[in-house]
């Protein structure tokens, strides 16, 4: 094979001589004007100080609060160079602009109006705290406190005291452990009594909740080992006891708090499994979600099983939300047998996973309301669930006093409890109709949450509607004036 190399060496002398000719002559004079308009359009954007003035004569966030975000948005703004080239495209604007943008995506934590009629919304933070809760914690949370420190021997006091005797009390338990939230309370469960172990678990439980959280992942991540049994829709005692081994070591009973199935379906009551899980020594846990402490006036929402009941039918060990339809803060309590409340109390996981005492403290200010049965004035959750479609029609009005009535109109509409909480149920309410001769109803949403305070509404049957029994009763002046300033 001959020497080839030559092929691909670039080209020298006369021949490269001649491409260079051939090339168009480069006009200096144009370079020199692109760079000069480019110049004076990124003379335009105002550098960090300036816009760090500028929001904070604006009564906004400034200075290093926001500065990932304005960094963000100077990089979007030089790369439209098209944008900030345009002769009406001033310093001005551009500032505008970038308060624009920040009051679009603010990152904070801010008050808004939830008129969605979801009375547990979970993505707007769940259960809200009623301001006389909020202020009779103000003194103990902004002090030393004695979390777990006993005042009679002057030594380390048991952090569960307080809240801990209020649900044996309201629940009817042995005793009560609080984490920081449901998920946490299944998890310290089965890591504390069946890891390596069976957990048996009908397979209409297999339950997933928000953020794809899931009953056989958590299983998993337990280190127990899962035993599925049964069927989707129908599960059979026979199905329990045929499943038992000495490897077994919980019976795990899942709440199905956020679907239901309907239909040709069997579940074994609570008292049967009881009696199983007695009979061959193992443990009974429920996974009870949302659960609820008292009977809602609603007779549709008292579909759901309360915790004292759940207790009293034999069940050793109970799990679910503090923040759902008990109302309180996020926390995830366990209450059962006193003995498998130590045990879990005593297990290193449970440090990890406990709560703060600002938690603490709302939880118990939230359950004394229950023991003084005082829940529905002083547990907002519980009042919006319980208020009567005449309490929320008042309210209505009330918002709708001095707006135009052909923009705005009275409605009646349905709420839901929300959070994953009661599924299927509804309760009759009333809401605020809203017109707009030039927004669409998806355009009219997208203004409402531009507004201060944002309101989050929904659409109904092709309209905006305002679900009033969310609307807190101090916000119904300030619904009233976001409604003006559309």
């Amino acid at each position: 094979m001959g020497d080839v190399s030559g092929e691909h060496e670039p080209e020298t002398g006369e021949a490269s001589g001649a491409l260079i000719k051939q090339l168009p002559l480069f006009d200096t004079s144009t370079f020199q004007t692109i760079m000069e308009n480019k110049q004076t359009a990124f003379s335009k954007i105002p550098p960090v100080q300036e816009i760090d003035v500028y929001l904070a004569e604006q009564g906004m966030k400034h200075g290093r609060e926001v500065r990932d975000q304005i960094q963000t948005l100077l990089s979007e703004i030089r790369a439209d160079t098209k944008w900030i080239s345009l002769e009406e495209t001033t310093r001005e604007i551009i500032l505008a602009y970038i308060k624009s943008r920040l009051e679009q995506d603010r990152q904070a934590l801010i008050p808004l109006i939830n008129a969605t009629g979801a009375v547990i919304h979970t993505n707007l933070g769940r259960s809200v705290f009623s301001r006389e809760v909020f202020e009779d914690v103000i003194d103990i949370a902004t002090s030393y406190t004695n979390l777990e420190f006993s005042l009679e021997t002057g030594k380390r006091g048991v952090r569960l005291s307080t809240v801990g005797s209020l649900l044996k009390t309201l629940t009817g338990a042995e005793d009560a452990v609080v984490v920081n939230n449901n998920a946490a309370a299944v998890l310290l469960t089965l890591i504390a009594f069946a890891q390596g172990k069976e957990v048996i678990i009908s397979r209409g439980e297999l339950v997933e909740i928000g953020g794809s959280f899931r009953i056989p992942e958590v299983i998993s991540v337990s280190g127990a080992i899962l035993k599925e049994i049964g069927a989707t829709n129908r599960t059979h005692l026979s199905d329990y006891e045929n499943a038992i081994t000495e490897d077994t070591a919980i019976l795990l009973k899942v709440h199905t708090s956020n679907y239901r199935i309907e239909g040709f379906t069997e579940k074994v009551p609570a008292t049967q499994l009881a009696k199983l899980a007695q009979k061959n020594g193992k443990i009974l846990v429920e996974d009870l979600g949302s659960g609820a402490l008292s009977m809602f006036s609603h007779p549709q929402l008292n579909s759901e099983p309360m915790v004292p009941q759940i207790i009293k039918d034999g069940i050793d060990i109970v799990t679910f939300s503090g923040d759902k339809l008990l109302g309180g803060p996020q926390a995830g309590i366990i209450v059962g047998k006193k003995a498998y409340m130590e045990k879990i109390r005593q297990h290193p996981l449970y440090r990890a996973l406990r709560c703060d005492k600002l938690t603490m403290l709302l939880l118990e200010k939230t359950l004394i309301a229950y023991t003084r049965n005082r829940q529905g004035e002083q547990v907002p959750t519980q009042r919006m669930l319980n208020e009567s479609e005449q309490a929320v029609k008042v309210r209505a009005e009330a918002v709708l006093s001095g707006l135009d009535p052909e923009r705005f109109k009275l409605v009646t509409c349905e709420s839901t409890p929300g959070g994953g909480s009661l599924p299927g149920t509804a309760i009759a309410s009333w809401g605020i109709l809203v017109n707009h001769p030039e927004l669409t109803e998806n355009r009219l949403l997208d203004q409402l949450r531009a507004s201060d305070p944002p309101v989050i509404g929904r659409i109904q049957d092709g309209a905006v509607v305002l679900d009033c029994r969310t609307v807190l009763p101090h916000q119904i002046e300030l619904l009233q004036k976001v409604l003006q300033g559309l």
